[in-house]
């Protein structure tokens, strides 16, 4: 009897680790769907044509941006913090420029927003970068 507990005690470890294995790739995974959503809505934010824009829309598409930059960080578990928090600054921005633009203040505000949205893609590159090396990993 006694020979059969470390057989046992390697099997329950053996067990464990293979959990804990699952768990990191469900995590990845996690990461990695949130990633894709969060490239989509960072799509539609560099999509916006600063010559046109409303302040409304800006506005709007800056705090999705956020949103979904708030549920990609939480899948992270720290990995990105350093590049999500220059995108979180860049976006972050954006939104306030255009949440403190009346549309006539934003009429004269346009490459200041045309700026900022670079800000956003540079810091999206790197982001992206990063993300696509755990994705291409899971």
């Amino acid at each position: 009897m006694r020979r059969s507990a470390p057989v046992v005690a390697l099997v329950l470890l053996g067990s464990v680790l293979a959990g804990c294995s699952q768990a990191k790739v469900e995590a990845d995974g996690d990461l990695c769907a949130q990633y894709r959503e969060l490239d989509a809505r960072v799509a539609s934010l560099a999509a916006v044509d600063p010559d046109t824009v409303t302040a409304d829309e800006l506005r709007e598409q800056a705090e999705a941006a956020q949103q979904q930059l708030d549920a990609f960080q939480a899948t992270t578990e720290g990995r990105l913090d350093t590049a999500i928090s220059a995108l979180r600054s860049a976006v972050n921005d954006l939104a306030v420029s255009a949440a403190a633009a009346t549309q006539e203040a934003l009429d004269t505000a346009r490459p200041a927003i045309e700026d900022a949205l670079d800000d956003v893609d540079e810091a999206w590159a790197r982001v992206g970068s990063l993300a696509d090396t755990y994705c291409q990993e899971a």
